[in-house]
């Protein structure tokens, strides 16, 4: 049998449309359109994805969501709100209790997103915490938020969140009456956390026994405060990744933090941590003076938990993450050098940060990360003029590897594939003179990234390193576009 009208189609076949249709969208074409119509989007089969996001002053759509909220909130898996100033009344305007009872999405992970720009969030959360089968909630504003008028909470006020994504500004105080809602987190991710006049020491501890995953973003938070903040959880982490901007250099002394986590955290598998030092012209990074080297101790070893330092623009960062295998460990041609227990490397994006601040140079970048460690490993990532190249090899005596993305003999200039053999040999000579010297200098391992790079190149720069007599039981190697020269 032909089909002649629209509503003869099957029920799945709209099902399958509307995934690619807004909820409003959909109550607004279909509701009271007929009687087939109205009793398809009012089906238990069709459930609704909660996205409330027009900035605009237009009630046509406010409207349409309030009937919506009304009509099929036993229809709805999750929401997403985005809400303006002006549109703070709209939570006022409605609660969500257990006639929700379809708020969960398909593997049983309960779904609340938030984006509010309000100063106060109290209700916000008053009515999330209410929710008896919410597991996740993300809650986002641009601006710094309060909850004073949420109070700790009793027993009897606990929600079931078990992941908990907070990405606002607000105090310690406000984290901490957050978090007593929420005993059975597993999951805590929270960015925009400011310091405040306030004893934390005197703030009541929790019970987190769930909780084995914990992000945190902070700036200019202290590391004894951010140390006792975590103590105050009593969990059983087993991830804890932290990104700080902060003057206190504490942060990267490698002895503090083996102590707090064998005392505090003996569970931990895995540690990601994230330090920005920042430079400028009225900027003067504060300098590590604590021993030096304590991050290749057998307790960073033995966890393969790496440092590793980048400079860019006017920041040193600095990085710990689980080890992974880098360029100079892979063994495609017989070139490997195993550097386990000399792990640290140096990443250059920008070689000279005078460009941007005249007080500045890449030495100052080196210095500091120098201060709190030696360096092993160094990756260039921009084009770099021979001269510059040299001073800064000058200064790590320490190198193993080197890799070079670009070279030039100034500033400017390209180099022609023969100006390029004259260059690698110019580099050779000058590793080989500092190797020679008092200084102690053992790089062993150059790696050059050459687009134009061919076997005839390497034959070329082969015969160049024999004729002049520069290296004995050398090993040079193209491997794409790299080329690899390795001496032992």
């Amino acid at each position: 049998m032909s089909i002649t009208l629209i509503e003869n189609l099957s029920n799945e076949f709209f099902f399958e449309i509307f995934e690619y249709v807004g909820d409003c969208e959909i109550y607004q074409a279909f509701s009271n359109l007929n009687y087939h119509f109205q009793q398809l989007i009012n089906s238990l089969f069709l459930l609704l994805k909660f996205n409330f996001y027009h900035l605009t002053s237009d009630n046509v759509y406010t409207n349409t969501y309030k009937q919506l909220l009304l009509n099929n909130k036993h229809q709805i898996l999750s929401f997403h709100i985005t809400l303006p100033l002006e549109k703070d009344d709209f939570l006022s305007s409605f609660s969500i209790d257990s006639s929700f009872d379809h708020l969960i999405i398909w593997n049983h992970l309960s779904s609340l997103i938030f984006q509010k720009i309000i100063n106060d969030l109290s209700d916000v959360y008053r009515l999330i915490f209410t929710l008896p089968k919410l597991k996740y909630i993300k809650c986002s504003s641009e601006i710094y938020v309060t909850c004073d008028l949420l109070p700790m909470t009793t027993n009897e006020q606990f929600s079931n969140i078990e992941y908990f994504i907070i990405e606002h500004p607000f105090a310690f105080k406000e984290l901490c009456t957050l978090i007593s809602y929420v005993p059975q987190l597993r999951h805590l991710t929270f960015s925009g956390l400011t310091d405040e006049d306030i004893n934390i020491k005197v703030i009541k501890s929790i019970t987190l026994s769930n909780l084995t995953r914990l992000y945190i973003q902070i700036d200019e938070i202290p590391a004894d405060k951010l140390e006792i903040f975590i103590n105050k959880l009593n969990a059983k982490l087993k991830v804890l990744s932290l990104g700080c901007t902060s003057e206190d250099i504490d942060y990267l002394n490698a002895n503090r933090w083996e102590n707090f986590i064998l005392n505090n955290l003996p569970q931990l598998e895995n540690f990601y941590f994230t330090y920005h030092a920042y430079f400028g012209d009225d900027d003067i990074s504060p300098m590590y003076f604590g021993i030096r080297d304590q991050f290749i101790s057998s307790f960073w070893l033995q966890r393969q938990w790496t440092l590793e330092t980048e400079t860019e623009f006017d920041t040193v960062q600095y990085s710990i993450r689980p080890y992974k295998k880098r360029w100079y460990e892979y063994d495609k041609q017989h070139i490997v050098i195993n550097q386990h227990s000399k792990p640290i490397r140096l990443i250059i994006k920008d070689v000279s940060p005078e460009k941007w601040f005249k007080t500045l140079s890449i030495n100052q970048y080196i210095d500091h990360v120098l201060a709190v460690t030696k360096i092993y490993h160094l990756e260039i990532q921009e084009t770099i003029c021979f001269n510059k190249l040299c001073e800064i090899l000058y200064n790590l005596p320490e190198l193993d590897t080197l890799r070079i993305h670009s070279l030039s003999f100034s500033k400017t200039d390209y180099l022609s594939d023969e100006e390029l053999d004259n260059v690698i040999v110019l580099l050779i000579k000058f590793i080989l003179t500092l190797m020679k010297s008092e200084s102690y200098h053992l790089i062993r391992l150059l790696c050059f990234s050459i687009p134009t790079a061919d076997d005839k190149m390497v034959r070329k720069l082969e015969t160049i390193i024999i004729v002049k007599n520069l290296l004995w039981n050398c090993m040079i190697k193209r491997i794409g576009d790299n080329i690899y020269v390795y001496w032992r």
